[in-house]
């Protein structure tokens, strides 16, 4: 008859013994094998009328094994159920060696499994912490960027036909060159999306007037400043560290000329925003805002 043992190996840390027998597991061992006689097909033998003999030299050690193994599971995971030992996902099987199973020889088998054991620790309680709740103020700041994001997410998508606005979105392609604009061999060629104000005073002032297909050739070091720098050398494939990197020429063609047209602050766009608000004005939509930040921070704190 199968027996369980468990003993103490760690911290937090038990190790389950289960030990088997031939009874345990040999007469399924034995039914397994006849029903598997019933259904397979051999050359050379009609369906249900091969050997047993031949079966069992066949298909008997896999059989076995499958039929010792399944037992063993049943015993541990039974234990579990009844035990009920507070662990940390699955036991581990440790280290055995089921070459040893011999159908020739059935004999008692021994398995170990290691389990993972949670921690019994108490929570002080919070109500009692010295904790401090931040209240945090929204400012018209916050009101009039948060009133900025919604008109654009709310906008309409349009191609100017030259560039013209700091919030011109472009669809640039980057080709690697000399100072010149003479593309390098093999060096490098991505289209990426900029915004017009992301650039330097300076390039802005030149691309502005350019229009689909035009060319102009930057230095990165000179066309973008501080985080922009960095975020365009990661886009390009370039360490953002590297200062030979950010001295490289490149060409840029203007692929596309996309600016989105802010909404109006409107009752109409209003009460997309808050259907049902009843909000007719701009001060009283700046107003709505302005509580439902409040309300987010009260959350966060």
């Amino acid at each position: 008859m199968a027996t369980v043992a468990r003993e103490n190996i760690g911290l937090l840390n038990d190790k389950i013994t289960i030990k088997v027998s031939k009874e345990d597991y040999f007469p399924t061992f034995e039914k397994k094998l006849k029903e598997y006689s019933k259904t397979v097909n051999m050359p050379g033998f009609r369906k249900g009328m091969v050997p047993a003999g031949m079966i069992k030299k066949m298909y008997g050690p896999s059989i076995y094994t499958d039929e010792v193994l399944k037992t063993v599971e049943k015993q541990l995971y039974t234990y579990l159920d009844t035990e009920k030992p507070d662990i940390f996902a699955q036991p581990l099987a440790l280290d055995a060696d089921i070459r040893k199973l011999d159908l020739n020889n059935p004999d008692d088998y021994e398995f170990g499994f290691e389990i993972g054991l949670k921690p019994v620790f108490e929570i002080a309680a919070l109500d009692k912490a010295p904790v401090t709740l931040h209240k945090v103020k929204v400012t018209d700041e916050m009101v009039e960027e948060e009133v900025a994001r919604m008109q654009i997410k709310g906008g309409k998508m349009t191609e100017p036909e030259t560039i013209s606005n700091e919030e011109d979105v472009l669809n640039i392609l980057f080709t690697e060159s000399d100072s010149n604009g003479v593309a390098v061999e093999g060096g490098i060629q991505k289209e990426n999306s900029v915004i017009l104000k992301y650039f330097t005073p300076a390039l802005q002032e030149q691309l502005k007037g350019k229009k689909k297909d035009d060319t102009v050739v930057i230095q990165l070091s000179k066309t973008f400043e501080g985080d922009k720098l960095e975020m365009m050398l990661k886009d390009l494939g370039l360490e953002k560290d590297d200062t030979a990197a950010a001295d490289k020429f490149f060409q840029l063609t203007i692929v596309k000329i996309g600016l989105v047209e802010k909404r109006e602050l409107d009752e109409t766009f209003f009460g997309e925003v808050f259907p049902g608000g009843a909000v007719a004005t701009e001060a009283e939509f700046r107003q709505k805002l302005k509580e439902e930040i409040e309300q987010y921070w009260e959350g966060q704190s």
